[in-house]
């Protein structure tokens, strides 16, 4: 499994490149790279290339126990759509085969997602295992959303609202319900195998897929603002911060048995997690104000902003910390080191100065002086910290590979 985590560590870095590129494009001029192009490519290699095969990597992964050929074989189809599509989208665009790649994904998404619902069936039913059933049952969900979209377009109605929820139907149920179990799956699989009691009840883990399903709303009320859809969105907002009480207070109270099984780097990542997982519900609870909810959805430095916070800050963090559990990243490496203070000290950089300068839009302030030159200088530690973290993957793979010598 070490071989496709660092294949997904590869797609992070080529993601963070893009994205570098993406905002250096509003400091210089780069006549050959055409941004929504770029847009897609970024986009589909972040989400399916790290995040999608990190998390089933985790989910996958037994503790060493063996992996079917079956399993492999879907995996290295996936891995070769996302290079497919990270190909294709900068010269096409969405066109037939970016397009052929995505939906040969989606598909490979599926076998995956049976394979790790057959695989974890002997997790705790009332702790890890609900919570990864519930991410790949979203996960499912969220497809939705896409398989819509042909038939939204056919009968006319591309560009429209409904093709818009359409869009939107797939995001949230991605960010909002396969990222976000996921995560918490590998969480609770961690704790449950290395004696920490922080199992979450049935009551907790309820509340959390009720606020997934409800703050769904926020997306409708973008456009259709009745007061019955904003107060729906409300109640979701409010049984989310509930759910993230709960699970917070569970985790509180296990604090020193965790201390004692944790290292220092695996506990940066995981309080990198838990303060991008308080900053979303945080942000999501100050949604429940419509004039709120309308400046969040209209001023595009909050939706890169929140976007990133649940892949690079929620996902890749919880990703991280996992590899450094199994000994795919060795932390005793100056260079693994250094590679994970970068790549947090650009989320962290980045994420202050677009939700910076968006409350400054808000408020009719205007630029940061050189901000599009301050946001990239703000990129570069992303790629820069992934491929010191690729390269220490690799050589940690290559050490534990090599034969020990006798004499």
């Amino acid at each position: 499994m070490r071989a496709f985590f660092t294949w997904a560590l590869g797609c992070l870095v080529v993601a963070a490149v893009i994205g570098a590129l993406l905002r250096l494009i509003f400091v210089v001029d780069l006549p050959w790279m055409v941004f929504k192009p770029w847009l897609h490519a970024h986009s589909h290699v972040a989400m399916l290339g790290w995040v999608f095969t990190g998390l089933f990597v985790a989910l996958l992964d037994q503790g060493g126990a063996d992996l079917r050929p079956g399993i492999a074989r879907t995996f290295t189809f996936a891995l070769i759509t996302v290079g497919g599509m990270m190909l294709f989208f900068p010269c096409q665009g969405y066109a037939p085969i970016p397009i052929a790649f995505s939906t040969i994904h989606m598909f490979l998404g599926y076998v995956l997602a049976i394979h790790a619902w057959r695989r974890t069936a002997a997790w705790p039913a009332e702790g890890s295992r609900l919570l990864v059933r519930l991410a790949l049952v979203l996960l499912v969900v969220s497809t939705i959303g896409i398989w819509a979209m042909p038939f939204i377009m056919a009968a006319g109605l591309a560009g429209t609202e409904i093709y818009y929820w359409s869009i939107q139907w797939f995001l949230h149920f991605q960010f909002n319900g396969w990222f976000w179990f996921g995560v918490m799956a590998i969480g609770s699989r961690w704790a449950e195998t290395h004696g920490v009691p922080v199992r979450l009840d049935r009551f907790t883990t309820s509340f959390w897929l009720l606020s997934c399903l409800l703050t769904y709303a926020l997306v409708i009320a973008w456009s259709e603002r009745y007061t019955f859809i904003i107060a729906v969105n409300a109640v979701g907002v409010l049984v989310q911060l509930w759910a993230g009480w709960r699970t917070l207070m569970a985790m509180h109270r296990v604090r020193a048995q965790a201390l004692v099984r944790t290292t220092p780097w695996l506990r940066l990542c995981i309080g990198m997690l838990l303060c991008a997982m308080m900053v979303k519900v945080a942000i999501q609870t100050v949604l429940v104000w419509p004039t709120m909810a309308e400046m969040a959805l209209t001023i595009r430095n909050y939706v890169i902003g929140f976007i990133h916070l649940n892949t690079l800050g929620v996902a890749s963090s919880a990703l991280f910390g996992y590899a450094i559990t199994r000994g795919w990243l060795d932390e005793r490496r100056p260079g693994m080191r250094a590679g994970l203070l970068l790549f947090f000290g650009g989320v962290l950089s980045s994420e202050l100065l677009l939700f910076l300068q968006g409350t400054l839009l808000w408020m009719g302030a205007g630029m940061i002086p050189g901000y599009h030159a301050v946001l990239f200088g703000c990129s570069i530690p992303l790629p820069v910290g992934a491929l010191l973290l690729l390269i220490n993957a690799i050589r940690s793979m290559q050490r534990t590979a090599a034969p020990v010598s006798g004499g």
